[in-house]
């Protein structure tokens, strides 16, 4: 398994030229009258050219792999010649870490700015990329077809071996998923190929909920739908975050809530929360929140265990729909007992 570096590295082009200044007043008169033009645009060329040198350094080399997708199936000699298009500065639209710019704020913003383009995720491993179209998601996918899919997956136990293992070794040079290829090649229906396609990249994207740092970034280009007219996009971002968190696993290792923490609705979580599709436990779930219950007295309330509760809460946490507080900040019932109590003995002595 390939691993990537995680993040990628910055950018610092220098250019340098030189001019020589020792030329006598007659040379100086033959630039003027002829050839100043091609000798000054000569530090220009070489100026354009280191930059371009500059440009396909490491800090892009992994967003250079997003021109592969591509049609695969074009491959004339005209288009080695022609050099994939690589992003720059201005078509990245946000970037940075998921600790200070969380996962679901990227997809949110996907989705109310109707962004088209990647979203790629670095990390320990092969990078993630998610294709959006119009603010919808289209597919998730990545070069690491082991990452991606280790077992050949049991509706095509039957296909072509040489067929599959064909469409996984396109899949690790353009990241077009295999299944995709495989139903274009007719090997497969196309319902059940968007349906393998879906839940592959689900839980291929639930592993960077998980993941203890990843740098996030968006590349607005159009053309990187080439290859992805025909896949329907999923329009309602929200629930198909959810439906990633429900496949989280291993949350012990980045979610470390005390039994005696306090979840609290954020500024809009309450009217988020209401805009998802909960199963009945979630919606339990979330109806225990009111700023004073811990962890543990909800799981209680829920007959839930410990963990169970955690692995629920850590849903609503990354959803950005409640956070937890230290049990220190929830107001004491014997405090407000005491005002009561005051409030009762002022109007006596009225």
């Amino acid at each position: 398994m390939r691993k990537s570096s995680g993040e990628p590295k910055s950018i610092e082009a220098e250019i340098e030229s030189s001019n020589s200044q020792e030329q006598d007043q007659d040379q100086e008169q033959e630039q003027t009258e002829g050839s100043d033009v091609p000798q000054a645009d000569e530090p220009l060329q070489d100026a354009a050219a280191n930059a371009e040198a500059a440009q396909s350094d490491d800090w892009w080399s992994a967003s250079q792999q997003a021109g592969d997708w591509a049609d695969p199936a074009s491959s004339d000699p005209a288009d080695d010649v022609t050099p994939s298009k690589e992003p720059r500065t201005a078509d990245v639209y946000f970037c940075g870490h998921t600790t200070f710019f969380p996962l679901n704020r990227a997809l949110q913003v996907i989705s109310k700015e109707k962004l088209t383009g990647l979203l790629r995720s670095f990390w320990e491993q092969e990078p993630i990329d998610l294709l959006a179209r119009d603010g919808e998601i289209i597919f998730v996918s990545t070069r690491d077809t082991e990452l991606y899919c280790p077992e050949t997956p049991a509706p095509l136990a039957d296909l072509d071996v040489v067929g599959v293992a064909r469409a996984r070794d396109q899949q690790r040079e353009t990241g077009t998923p295999f299944v995709l290829t495989l139903t274009r090649e007719e090997s497969i229906g196309r319902e059940l190929a968007l349906e393998l396609i879906q839940q592959y990249g689900q839980k291929l994207f639930s592993q960077l909920w998980a993941a203890p740092r990843v740098w996030i970034m968006f590349e607005k280009n159009a053309e990187l739908l080439a290859n992805a007219a025909d896949v329907p996009g999923e329009p309602n971002v929200r629930d198909w975050a959810l439906e990633t968190l429900r496949l989280v696993e291993n949350i012990d290792e980045t979610a470390h809530f005390e039994p005696a923490s306090i979840p609290a609705y954020t500024k809009d979580g309450f009217e988020r929360v209401q805009k998802l599709k909960l199963t009945p436990d979630e919606a339990q779930f979330a109806s225990q929140f009111n700023g004073s219950r811990s962890v543990q007295q909800i799981a209680k309330n829920l007959r839930l265990d410990l963990k169970s509760a955690r692995q629920m809460l850590f849903r609503f946490v990354a959803l950005e729909i409640v956070e937890c507080w230290p049990a220190s900040t929830a107001a004491k019932p014997e405090q407000q007992g005491i005002f009561q109590r005051f409030g009762r003995k002022a109007r006596r002595d009225r």
